[in-house]
């Protein structure tokens, strides 16, 4: 029967669909993909840095090298695409979401309920939406004082001592995924490499440069800003953004977000920043995070602002590298959200292991009073998980550009950074700071060394 093809979820919007309004909904065909052999050949590393309470424990980790890179991308890619066309010339409008193993499809409700008669379709399910995370402007005068002119957060986790001896994110590709981004801002002109934007169906634009809001600006200064009215916003300040605008002034679709991910991916990114997610553990990120990161790109996240006991996906997801916010004096953020996700599925690879139990954030970050750019030529002062993201970010740049061997491996880069944190909190790993405060200085020294 069609309906057992529909999510509950799907069923209760589409019963209150008029019968001409156009929707955006989630395809799933029978010959997925699932990359489990892929999967575990990497879960090894992700259970054992679990357990890691010492950065030994993690370090012994970065010469038992996984990744399979650009060719697995395109392998993939090709894959997807021949799998869903029949399901893609049957629709009215459609994209291919392949990093997710999804087809994205606009129509009616009648267009709709007859492609869900096609004989490739497994599930259809809403397109949700994840709103921009809140965030807190303060005011100047109230941030920490500049250090030797740095903006705090750069001063705090040694990435001035880096530019001199290791490098300053040279030849390092981020991928960026925000509100997009001022490029005539002072301190970003020349900084974007390739900018897109995609709308709530993940469909490509082809705008120019543009903010819809201050996020993404202020989140791009933290990561490749150049010096700014005497002050150092930027922690890898001569790395390039690939910027895809997949939040507008509220928030953006699933469909929005994955295709803004597989373009960078698909462009090369060697580190990925998402300041954004919604709260809770959801199986929809599983499939691209895990792809973008055997596609040799990093994903960074921001872990939410919910506070104690709560986290928010993608940061959540086993493989993305969720990110806490620290403050001035080295201790969580309120604001900061960690928890232990217990005995959550993964839709890859939970049907072999059962459910799994790990904890978040990864790792902390500066994320209070953060002092970046914004549209307009100016600077302003922001708090979130969002801001904190973007120092660890900026610090893989500067670790790959001191060893650009390390590129298009991230779980040797996850086993570095990690491995030469600031522990605080409980020794080992806790659900306040992850591992520790981000040392951008002692993860390329160590990484500088690794063959």
């Amino acid at each position: 029967m069609l309906e057992s093809k529909f999510s509950e979820a799907f069923t209760q919007q589409f019963s209150q669909t008029k019968k001409e309004e156009q929707i955006t909904v989630l395809i799933r065909t029978k010959q997925r993909m699932r990359g489990r052999q892929e999967a575990e050949l990497s879960l090894d590393q992700l259970m054992n840095e679990q357990l890691a309470t010492k950065r030994s424990h993690l370090l012994g980790q970065v010469q038992k090298r996984y990744g399979k890179g650009a060719e697995f991308c395109q392998n993939y890619q090709e894959s997807r695409n021949r799998t869903q066309a029949k399901v893609m010339r049957a629709a009215p409008k459609a994209t291919n979401l392949w990093l997710a193993d999804t087809v994205a499809v606009t129509g009616t409700r009648d267009e709709i309920e007859e492609l869900a008669s096609h004989e490739d379709i497994e599930t259809i399910d809403i397109n949700p939406t994840f709103r921009l995370p809140e965030i807190l402007n303060t005011p100047l005068e109230d941030s920490p004082e500049i250090i030797d002119g740095s903006s705090w957060g750069l001063a705090k986790i040694l990435a001035p001592e880096v530019w001199g001896g290791f490098g300053r994110g040279e030849n390092v590709l981020v991928g960026h995924l925000d509100t997009g981004v001022d490029d005539t801002h002072p301190a970003l002109t020349g900084k974007i490499a390739a900018f897109e934007e995609f709308d709530s169906a993940g469909n490509p634009l082809g705008t120019a440069p543009n903010d819809s809001g201050s996020h993404g600006t202020h989140t791009a200064g933290t990561i490749v800003g150049r010096n700014f009215r005497g002050i150092n916003i930027g922690v890898a300040p001569e790395a390039k953004l690939l910027s895809a605008l997949v939040l507008n002034g509220f928030g953006g679709s699933y469909a929005q977000i994955v295709a803004g991910l597989q373009w960078v991916v698909a462009k090369g990114a060697h580190v990925v920043n998402m300041s954004l997610g919604g709260l809770g553990y959801s199986t929809l990120w599983n499939l691209p995070i895990l792809n973008a990161t055997l596609s040799g790109s990093l994903v960074v996240a921001s872990i939410g602002n919910s506070g104690f006991g709560t986290s928010g996906g993608p940061g959540n997801d086993l493989y993305a590298l969720g990110v806490g916010a620290t403050h001035y004096g080295d201790g969580p953020a309120g604001f900061s959200s960690g928890q232990t996700l217990i005995e959550v599925w993964h839709d890859v690879l939970s049907p072999f292991y059962g459910p799994l139990t790990y904890m978040k954030p990864d790792i902390s970050a500066p994320g209070v009073q953060v002092l970046s750019s914004v549209p307009g030529s100016e600077l302003a002062a922001f708090n979130g998980t969002s801001m904190a993201a973007p120092h660890v970010v900026g610090a893989i740049a500067l670790l790959l550009s001191a060893n650009p061997s390390l590129m298009g491996d991230p779980f040797a880069i996850r086993s570095i950074l990690l491995g030469s944190i600031e522990d605080y909190g409980e020794s080992g790993r806790d659900s306040r700071f992850g591992f520790g405060r981000l040392d951008a200085l002692t993860s390329s020294e160590i990484g500088v060394n690794v063959n």
